[in-house]
């Protein structure tokens, strides 16, 4: 990772694309060594209620967290939807100075435009057409504690003005009421949007984005912390059983959490909650009750996943037909032809890259989309994709496949 500190550059575009390829030669040439240095021995948090969970994926971005908690400054939690933020942004309020006051949580997603100032700030009775009662707003309720602004993406131009104001000068004014209010108030920004890039199209303030991105965090997705993921399964588990009974053991089998890891999470931690709990129900029906000890079975999971994405299968179960169709057909030809060269699976590299390379419309952007610019760097990607291709032709000689191979169109020397 590479990090820079320039204030001049504020509200222009920084200095990477202009160093891009100096930047990769650099990468190329020091990757080697770097891939064969000790790795740091990290000292991880321990779990706690709030973070009852912290694998190696997410070690060394807690411990960071862990330090930002302990300032005043605002935090900005961004990350894909049902991430965990709402969670770390409570456990930082619990590791900060203002741990003994109140957290309070402003859910941008569930308030109209209309009332996000007042929300925010409060408003005093007859202020507007229907305000028949004080509000303290957010701001108010979370005195001397913290403020979690959820989907920050979703505050009007209007109301990014007035948060603005309250984050430079600390002070704010209520709807309806002539007296300013101080605000004694640590702020964190959660957040599932490219603030940058909505700074650039003018869908949020500049100065506001600069003003709150002080210590920037950003929560991986869970499809990037399977190694959490069993962990998190065995948690919800536990915490959905105790719902029904205060004593007792609930485990989720070796085969459950395998089917688990294998399965793709949009949802992150959400689905997660959502997939368990609904496996824990088909496990109920099974034992006509709620007994003191339950078992989710690979089965449950299963089940509870097949109503996930009906008729969507996963790329693990997709990979799973593509080697039941290459068995079967070695056991076909096992008579009469010589065995199948398991080398032929090869192939599948083929119809990957000329799958990406029709979505995308060159076969450049395709090896880039798999992380190989090295290659595209050196010019070499015609070449390459030539050669992954072929392997299409390979199998299909074997298997006696008349007529146009796939991707036959792409094997030339030209990008289309």
């Amino acid at each position: 990772s590479l990090e820079a500190d320039c204030q001049g550059a504020i509200g222009r575009e920084f200095v990477w694309p202009a160093c891009s390829e100096a930047l990769q030669l650099i990468a190329d040439v020091s990757a080697p060594y770097l891939a064969h240095l000790p790795p740091r021995p990290i000292v991880a948090d321990e779990p706690d209620d709030l973070l009852p969970v912290i694998g190696k994926s997410m070690a060394e971005l807690i411990r960071i967290v862990r330090v930002f908690a302990e300032q005043d400054e605002t935090i900005v939690l961004g990350g894909p939807t049902g991430a965990g933020k709402s969670r770390l942004a409570r456990w930082c309020h619990n590791r900060s100075r203002r741990s003994a006051q109140k957290f309070e949580t402003l859910d941008l997603m569930t308030v109209p435009e209309e009332l996000q100032m007042g929300e925010l700030f409060g408003w005093k009775k007859g202020a507007f057409s229907g305000a028949v009662a004080d509000n303290a707003g957010s701001i108010a309720r979370a005195e001397g504690g913290t403020l979690f602004i959820d989907e920050i993406n979703k505050l009007s131009l209007k109301a990014q003005a007035g948060l603005l104001q309250v984050l430079e000068e600390r002070r704010y004014r209520p709807l309806g009421q002539g007296t300013e209010r101080r605000a004694n108030v640590r702020f964190i920004i959660g957040t599932n949007a490219d603030l940058q890039a909505a700074a650039r199209e003018g869908h949020f303030r500049e100065d506001l984005y600069y003003r709150i991105n002080v210590l920037p965090v950003k929560l991986p997705p869970l499809d990037e912390r399977l190694d959490e993921l069993p962990a998190w399964a065995s948690y919800m588990a536990l915490r959905r059983h105790r719902e029904s009974t205060q004593d007792g053991l609930v485990n989720v089998s070796e085969g459950a959490k395998r089917q688990l890891i294998q399965n793709r999470w949009p949802g992150n931690l959400r689905q997660l909650d959502n997939i368990i709990r609904r496996a824990y129900a088909f496990a109920l029906v099974e034992t006509a009750g709620a007994p003191r000890e339950l078992v989710l079975e690979e089965r449950h999971v299963v089940h509870a996943l097949g109503h996930e994405n009906p008729g969507k299968p996963s790329l693990f179960q997709e990979f799973e037909r593509a080697a039941e169709a290459f068995v079967s057909e070695a056991l076909r030809r096992r008579k009469d032809k010589a065995p199948l060269d398991l080398d032929l699976t090869d192939a599948l590299r083929g119809f990957v890259m000329g799958v990406a390379a029709r979505k995308l419309g060159s076969k450049e952007a395709a090896f880039r989309l798999f992380g190989r610019d090295a290659i595209v760097g050196h010019r070499n990607h015609h070449k390459v994709f030539k050669r992954e291709v072929d392997r299409i032709s390979a199998l299909g000689r074997e298997v006696d496949l008349t007529g146009e191979m796939p991707f036959a169109d792409l094997r030339d020397d030209t990008d289309g």
